[in-house]
């Protein structure tokens, strides 16, 4: 890839613009710039997540498809239709690079073809609430063909690489997601949300049992203090675990659905401290992002979190109600607390999670992959870990 351009089909997330999660994030910030570079990106989106018909955004062709928008088949269902949309149409592709290990199960069908495939696992999906016991039974065979029939696995987290190298003996290669370091001066948009700066404590992101949001929910019902809780996010696969949390009858908890753009990084940029209560993850790039604004966070003990957060965030037991209530209080109780972690954040955001390494490193795990070099080669079934795992570990 050095010499010549790569050839990239992003499949598996709902597509970009980004307006969603994670995933979507990560293939529009990497996807632009390597499209700047020259290379070929081309994303396929879903139908129900896109709001506009353009064909080509930040330099990144889009290929918008329909998909069955239901819980367990909305991915694989996308996919297929990717899958035969690049054999119909016979695209110009080098790299299928999937993200969600849930897309492995198409790879021994991709064994015939002359494309090399790359898949991006953000944690053991397997072992998440949201999913019954026939789902989890997938996501675990998928995990598995994996590691046995992709050319090279990415995973967001030293926790996940070190699973993979247990379970299945595959070396991945290990790169996180990343954010931007910014300030956010301007508050007009708050008033819509009824905060204040500084005045609330916030949550950004799927509100679904995995992310902890009911934790949060009881272990501020507990809390005394004037500030409120904002849960910004949504999910349309779980109405009845939304319409649970938005059942408390504590009125300082608000929920104003997807919040983005300008509003969304003055809620980001002006909030007291970051609330994430997870009980099962990878890199989480909205927790990233709200270091990046120099919040303090509160974050469960999950031993993913811990690669990112380092000794710069406030710990609890996931899923500890009465341990996170008495964490938010203590917060809430002494404004200097929440100023000392304020100070940590952003920097280690800026040393090992900016965008730029990230993309720099998918770009090197795709020329190992399509250089066909012996230093790839030793490495029959995956990636060596790579530069940013290094620097991780300074």
């Amino acid at each position: 890839m050095s010499g010549s351009k790569a050839r990239i089909a992003m499949l598996g997330s709902r597509g970009i613009p980004a307006r969603y999660g994670g995933s979507e994030t990560a293939i529009e910030e990497i996807g632009w710039r390597l499209a700047e570079e020259g290379h070929r990106v081309l994303v396929y989106c879903r139908r129900h997540n896109s709001q506009t018909n353009v064909r080509e955004y930040r330099g990144m062709e889009r290929i918008v498809l329909p998909s069955i928008h239901r819980k367990n088949w909305d991915t694989p269902s996308q996919t297929m239709l990717a899958l035969l949309d690049l054999l119909l149409h016979r695209r110009n592709i080098d790299i299928l690079h999937f993200h969600g290990v849930g897309n492995s199960i198409f790879l021994p069908f991709l064994k015939l073809t002359r494309w090399k495939t790359v898949v991006t696992v953000d944690g053991p999906d397997w072992e998440r609430p949201k999913w019954g016991w026939f789902a989890q039974k997938v996501l675990k065979l998928s995990a598995w063909m994996t590691a046995k029939l992709a050319d090279c696995t990415i995973t967001d987290n030293l926790v996940s690489q070190k699973l993979f190298r247990e379970l299945f003996g595959l070396s991945t290669e290990y790169i996180p997601y990343g954010a931007y370091v910014t300030e956010e001066k301007g508050t007009d948009e708050l008033a819509k949300y009824r905060v204040e700066p500084g005045e609330y404590f916030l949550y950004v992101g799927r509100l679904i049992p995995d992310k902890g949001c009911h934790t949060l929910v009881k272990a501020f019902e507990k809390v005394r203090t004037n500030k409120k809780l904002v849960l910004v996010g949504g999910n349309p696969y779980f109405p009845k675990y939304i319409s649970q949390l938005k059942s408390t009858r504590d009125t300082r908890i608000q929920f104003p659905g997807y919040v983005y753009g300008q509003p969304y990084r003055q809620l980001c940029g002006n909030a007291y401290a970051y609330c994430h209560p997870l009980i099962v993850d990878g890199t989480s790039p909205q927790l990233l992002q709200a270091m990046a604004f120099g919040n303090c966070v509160i974050a469960s003990d999950l031993a993913e979190i811990s690669d990112v957060v380092g000794d710069t965030a406030l710990r609890f037991p996931a899923g500890d109600v009465d341990k996170l209530a008495e964490l938010i209080q203590y917060v809430a109780d002494n404004p200097e607390i929440a100023r000392l972690y304020r100070k940590k954040t952003a920097e280690r955001v800026e040393r090992l999670f900016n965008w730029q390494d990230v993309a720099a490193a998918h770009k090197r795990a795709y020329q190992k992959v399509l250089s066909g070099s012996a230093e790839y080669a030793e490495e029959a079934s995956g990636c060596r870990s790579g530069a940013l795992a290094k620097k991780q570990g300074n």
